[in-house]
């Protein structure tokens, strides 16, 4: 009975903040979130939609992993970006989390993401670009307790859905200054009602990179929660060793956690590895595998 209270007390806690987190993608893992001001890729649907004007193509990854290495906190990930004529680049996401307890589901968190961006200003020395991406959240409940205390006899909780709003800013300079802005959650979208209202996390993301060769990019970049007073320093490094493999490492604040990982394409498919460290938690190890159109 204790580690059933246990684990629903963790399923709700993670279930309220899965839509909002900062490692989503195993590249943004291993860079420990220091992503906002990064070149665009499949997982700027997640960090900064403002980021997908950079990809070329039509590009989709598949990612998963288990939070803090636990069985029982299974997160999966899916994006995907194009362009269609008179539209502009478009992405598309889903991510889902689930808290499960001797093979019952406990909660299930499922988010379906739609991203727009848009180029400002376009020229060989400089880029400005924005982006949104419209979030559309389901929390499904399972059962209660019940008065066996194991869930058997429990009764269904159902479901709640929220829709929220990101919004993000891409600026580049000759290719070796980059600056980004990302906003979660700009309309202050909650589950629930009234007494069992429960706002979704709002944070705001800032950083710069800079790439003083071709290859090599360095990034900092803080985030803070909305209505918390601490804040987060990330800082990451991303070095192409060849054509074919990319290394990632990054670093953080307010827990201090370290992230590590690579990144191997071959033609127009790639797989990624990333881990992040927690300094009470065991680690958490996150796949994505990649297909370029």
């Amino acid at each position: 009975m204790p580690k059933f209270l246990f684990l629903f007390i963790l399923s709700f806690s993670f279930a309220q903040t899965v839509s909002d987190y900062a490692y989503t993608h195993a590249e943004t893992s291993a860079m420990a979130g220091a992503v906002v001001a990064e070149a665009g890729s499949n997982w700027s649907i997640f960090h900064n939609p403002a980021g997908i004007t950079e990809v070329d193509g039509t590009q989709i990854s598949i990612g998963s992993g288990k939070l803090f290495g636990f069985n029982w906190l299974p997160a999966y990930n899916l994006s995907g970006t194009t362009t269609f004529p008179k539209i502009g680049k478009i992405g598309f996401a889903f991510q889902q989390l689930d808290t499960k307890y001797s093979g019952a589901t406990l909660s299930k968190e499922q988010t379906l993401s739609i991203a727009q961006g848009f180029d400002l200003q376009y020229d060989k020395n400089s880029r400005l670009a924005i982006g949104y991406t419209a979030n559309f959240v389901q929390w499904n409940l399972g059962k209660s307790a019940g008065v066996s205390g194991d869930g058997s006899d429990g009764l269904e909780l159902g479901s709640v859905n929220a829709v929220t709003v990101d919004f993000g800013i891409l600026a580049s300079l000759r290719e070796k200054y980059r600056f980004g802005v990302f906003l979660k959650n700009i309309n202050s979208g909650a589950l629930g009602k009234g007494m069992t209202r429960q706002a979704l996390p709002r944070r705001i993301n800032a950083g710069i990179t800079y790439m003083p060769m071709q290859g090599l990019a360095t990034s900092i970049a803080s985030e803070h929660l909305l209505g918390r007073d601490d804040m987060q320093i990330k800082a990451a490094t991303r070095y192409n060793l060849n054509s074919n493999l990319e290394l990632y490492t990054g670093a953080q604040s307010n827990p201090n956690r370290f992230g590590l990982g690579a990144t191997f394409t071959s033609t127009n498919k790639s797989i990624s590895y990333g881990l992040l460290t927690h300094p009470v938690l065991p680690i958490t190890l996150q796949f994505s595998l990649g297909y370029k159109l």
